[in-house]
């Protein structure tokens, strides 16, 4: 004797196959037999098929079986309508969304945190101003809502979009005093807007703040560490900030960071113009030490520096350095200096020597 299904065996069923995209047209099968099986679909039923259509941007399929549980009479829960809300922002409808949250409302179904981190992203994306979302924030504080990490990522990454960085440096706080620790896409966030907004000291203050936080990346996230210390350093450089700049170069080292090409040549140009030849020549050596091979630019730069301070000797020999690298091309600047210094020193030079 086979056991007749129930609703709740049912729903299980169908949240299962909901999951996922090549099965939810099974979902919607076993929804349509269950009145032929005796069972009536509940508000469970129709939140679950919702939701799953939310998930997969099927708003306006999803909004049509909405329609027909009010028509039934079924009531929808806070999770029903955020499912709605999410998917209404995620596809910048944002007039149907307030619409759903005043409905919300009227039918004295409180909206919860997930409600409104969902209209917070859509505020946030849809290009309107943080100020609403600010707003929002405060009332979310008023009804005594407990902000999790999603609310408080949606919200610094508008302000740092718009370049309100103070503002994002503020909720960043009132998230930490809350006890909830910043992940590396936060402080990504925030240092890739003070890195936009030139300023490099307080992003590299934040880096620190990382490291001592013993936050580290993950693999997917590691490219971006990467970019960030580069940009860091080569900001600093930019800033006449060479200690800084030089103290960040270390660590990367240390921690084992690639140093781009850019901010070696970042670094040697910063202390050449400085005048600190030993820390120019130091990095030099360990950019070839790298296996990164200097441009004719980084190498006039020393060249120049090295002439200036009528270290002719020193000159000479790191252009003879350079050819033993078998630089590619050299120009008009280093042949030029070739044969001043040749005539100088008595040394060998042929312009062909390194073709």
């Amino acid at each position: 004797m086979s056991i007749p299904p129930t609703v709740v065996a049912l729903n299980i069923l169908i949240k299962a196959l909901c999951k996922n995209k090549e099965t939810i047209d099974s979902a919607f099968r076993i929804f349509r037999e269950m009145p032929k099986r005796g069972c009536q679909p509940d508000s469970y039923t129709y939140g679950t098929l919702i939701n799953g259509l939310c998930k997969l941007g099927k708003i306006g399929e999803a909004m049509e079986l909405f329609k027909e549980m009010e028509l039934k009479g079924l009531a929808a829960s806070v999770v029903t309508y955020t499912s709605l809300i999410h998917g209404m922002c995620q596809s910048n409808n944002l007039d149907e969304a307030i619409r759903l949250l005043e409905e919300m409302k009227r039918n004295d179904i409180e909206p919860n945190v997930f409600t409104y981190s969902s209209r917070m992203d859509g505020l946030c994306k849809g290009g309107h101003s943080s100020s609403q979302a600010l707003e929002l924030l405060q009332m979310m504080v008023r009804k005594h809502h407990l902000l999790n990490m999603v609310t408080y990522s949606t919200l610094i990454n508008g302000l740092c979009k718009e370049g309100k960085l103070s503002e994002a440096v503020e909720i960043l706080d009132r998230m930490r005093l809350q006890g909830l620790k910043p992940d590396e896409g936060l402080y990504g966030k925030i240092i890739s807007g003070l890195c936009a907004a030139g300023s490099y000291q307080k992003a590299a203050n934040f880096i620190d703040e990382m490291v001592l936080g013993g936050i580290s990346p993950n693999r997917i996230s590691w490219s971006l560490h990467a970019r960030m210390h580069n940009m860091m350093v080569q900001g600093l450089c930019s800033n006449i900030d060479s200690s800084g700049a030089f103290q960040l170069y270390l660590s990367m080292r240390t921690r084992g960071i690639s140093v781009e090409v850019g901010t070696f040549d970042c670094l040697v140009k910063c202390f050449c113009q400085r005048g600190d030849l030993n820390k120019a020549a130091r990095i030099l050596d360990e950019m070839v030490l790298d296996g990164c091979i200097p441009d004719e630019g980084i190498w006039s730069v020393v060249m120049g520096g090295l002439w200036d301070r009528k270290k002719v000797r020193e000159a000479a020999e790191l252009l003879f350095a350079e050819l033993k690298l078998k630089v590619k091309f050299v120009g008009t600047q280093i042949t030029d200096m070739c044969c001043i210094l040749t005539r100088n020193l008595g040394m060998a030079w042929s312009p062909g020597f390194c073709c």
